[in-house]
């Protein structure tokens, strides 16, 4: 009897690690191509998360910018892109290819689950050190050089 009910508390265990393990693997969001990720996927990177509406002309304005910054750091760096507003994936590739978005973004379907929440204005860029936390929150139309100008001083400030 003694061993039965150890065997059945072994697989009870079992089972509950492997529905704990699949559980943490599942991706937090999708991109527009059906790829999933988890925030964690980026720790050893900077990444930036860029917040941006439709109707939000600012947020147009910065594209060619964190394009450029995207294009020329992405050895180091991440940029994910987030529609502000729940449009269907079908309209935010639209909208990624009218505006020439060249870094990845959401897909709005699945939700995606993110550990902070929507900014309280856009455009908004909230910046992850490489240890995959989060060290600055940018509000305002960013620039290339306000960008990587930013970055040096966040990785001086890291060494």
């Amino acid at each position: 009897m003694n061993k039965t009910i150890t065997y059945f508390k072994l697989a009870v265990l079992c089972f509950s690690l492997q529905l704990t393990q699949s559980c943490t693997n599942r991706p937090d969001f999708y991109f527009l191509d059906g790829s999933g990720y988890q925030l964690q996927d980026y720790q050893g990177k900077w990444l930036i998360i860029n917040f941006w509406a439709e109707w939000c002309s600012p947020c147009r304005e910065e594209i060619p910018d964190l394009n450029q910054v995207y294009s020329s750091k992405r050895s180091e760096l991440a940029i994910i892109g987030i529609s502000y507003d729940p449009l269907s994936n079908d309209k935010i590739r639209q909208i990624v290819a009218e505006w020439n978005i060249e870094y990845p973004v959401l897909a709005s379907e699945p939700n995606p689950i993110l550990p902070f929440k929507l900014p309280n204005s856009l455009p908004a860029n909230y910046v992850f050190n490489p240890k995959g936390e989060m060290v600055a929150k940018l509000s305002g139309t960013q620039t290339y050089e306000s960008l990587t100008k930013l970055l040096k001083t966040l990785e001086k400030k890291s060494e």
